[in-house]
């Protein structure tokens, strides 16, 4: 199976970035701190950095629903109020399934299955779903879906009501197109998250248009949708479109950034495979899929400009283009990264990252306040801690040698703050606590 979220070039142009990779590692030794904080281009400052820093715990993942399985699982959604009901996506079926959040049931109903028809390409499909923050009082949710439009492929985000009097129901005639992306000439970088911010507003991830190598330029254009993060108001429409413009949108609130789209929030990410906000301060926080070197972990801000693809990571990307950043603003860096080749002093490379939440449970008090991400391809888990003007530390939360890898499709957070994964065996999966 190919993995869900890479986006990379042929093995051919992998091999020599990993080459790459390795010869600076060799020469400058000081990768670690490169990759930890945009300071620390100097080996000295690697040590803090390259520790394993006190406090991370251990975490097993076990089975949370024994009696139940998912054909490509990719989002886990809770709708509002006191339902007790969880709702899962499964990308190429085009299905919502719903079922009680106990971990004996055997009971799994089909909520919708998309009556139009969609992309079914690797990283195409039902990618996402969110419920409206007043579903129990208005019965709407929104689905992220790779449309076929008669042979067009484009992005959608569509609006759909419950049926009036079955909650684990919804009314496939109910869809209302409430975004829709430019045609897009590619199969892959589809972002494909959605979620209500704590503003109320709609929160929409979408690739830089696919391929290698940003070949529509799309990073740095701030005009488009492509390579963004973007921001709309699905309660009041306004100016002939079915959602309007939050006022504090880029575009409206400051005359530098006056020339972008009236719905980006944010550019400059190549693939933001799953963002989330932080349940306790609001922070947005996104895992972007890099190309041939780096996966990044970003602290996503309004008007952030995130460097793709004038950069990967920290590291310049082919700088032969000789690209200009939007003129906005300065390009903000990645709060961490990971590479795709072992470096020395290096313990953490992947292939695919997998954005995560951060941990505001109770099960695991060590974990508090931690972002928890992963790697689709290798299976890995990483804890990182963060404050501003500190450097971030990371830690790798889970053995392997005593773990099944798993692809991790996606991680979800249930109504207490605890976490759980998505992966592509069809399982959900719970992290707890490793005892020793």
């Amino acid at each position: 199976m190919l993995p869900l979220p890479r986006r990379r070039r042929s093995l051919l142009g992998v091999i020599p970035a990993a080459l790459g990779l390795i010869l600076l590692d060799l020469a400058f030794g000081g990768l670690q701190a490169i990759a930890q904080t945009p300071r620390a281009f100097s080996p000295s400052a690697s040590k803090s950095a390259t520790s394993e820093p006190p406090g991370f715990p251990t975490l097993t993942i076990r089975v949370a629903f024994p009696n139940l399985s998912f054909e490509r699982p990719v989002a886990l959604a809770f709708p509002g109020g006191e339902s007790e009901l969880a709702f899962i996506v499964e990308q190429h079926t085009a299905r919502i399934w719903s079922f009680p959040w106990v971990g004996t049931t055997t009971d799994k109903q089909l909520f919708l299955e998309l009556p139009s028809p969609i992309h079914r390409g690797n990283e195409e499909g039902l990618l996402g779903l969110a419920f409206h923050p007043r579903y129990p009082e208005n019965g709407t949710f929104y689905v992220y879906y790779s449309a076929d439009d008669q042979g067009s492929r484009r992005s959608v985000v569509s609006r759909f009501r419950v049926a009036p009097n079955n909650p684990r129901q919804a009314d496939p005639e109910s869809e209302e197109r409430i975004w829709v992306s430019a045609e897009d000439p590619f199969d892959n970088h589809n972002g494909g998250t959605i979620a209500f911010g704590p503003d109320g507003y709609l929160y929409i991830s979408l690739g830089d248009g696919g391929a290698a190598d940003d070949p529509l330029s799309t990073g740095q254009n701030p005009r488009d949708h492509f390579g963004s993060l973007l921001r709309i108001d699905v309660d009041r429409p306004a100016a002939g479109k079915p959602y309007g413009i939050p006022p504090d949108n880029p575009a409206r609130r400051s005359r530098a950034h006056a020339h972008w789209a009236p719905e980006v929030y944010c550019i400059g990410l190549r693939n933001v495979w799953k963002f989330s906000f932080d349940r306790k301060t609001g922070d947005l926080w996104a895992g972007d899929v890099g190309q041939n070197e780096w996966e990044m972990v970003h602290r996503i801000e309004n008007g952030g400009n995130y460097g793709w693809s004038i950069r990967e990571g920290f590291r310049p990307f082919q700088p032969f283009r000789r690209q200009r950043p939007d003129r906005a603003g300065k390009i903000q860096p990645p709060i961490a990264v990971y590479p795709h080749v072992p470096l020395r002093n290096r313990k953490d490379f992947g292939l695919s990252i997998t954005g995560g939440y951060v941990y505001r449970g109770q099960a695991i008090p060590e974990l508090e306040g931690v972002y928890v991400y992963g790697d689709f391809e290798t299976g890995r888990i990483w804890g990182l801690r963060w404050e501003p003007g500190k450097p971030p530390q990371t830690s790798e939360l889970i053995d392997l040698r005593r773990e099944p890898k798993l692809n991790i499709a996606s991680f979800a957070e249930d109504r207490r703050g605890e976490l759980y994964l998505l992966a592509f065996d069809g399982q959900i999966y719970e992290l707890a606590l490793r005892k020793r």
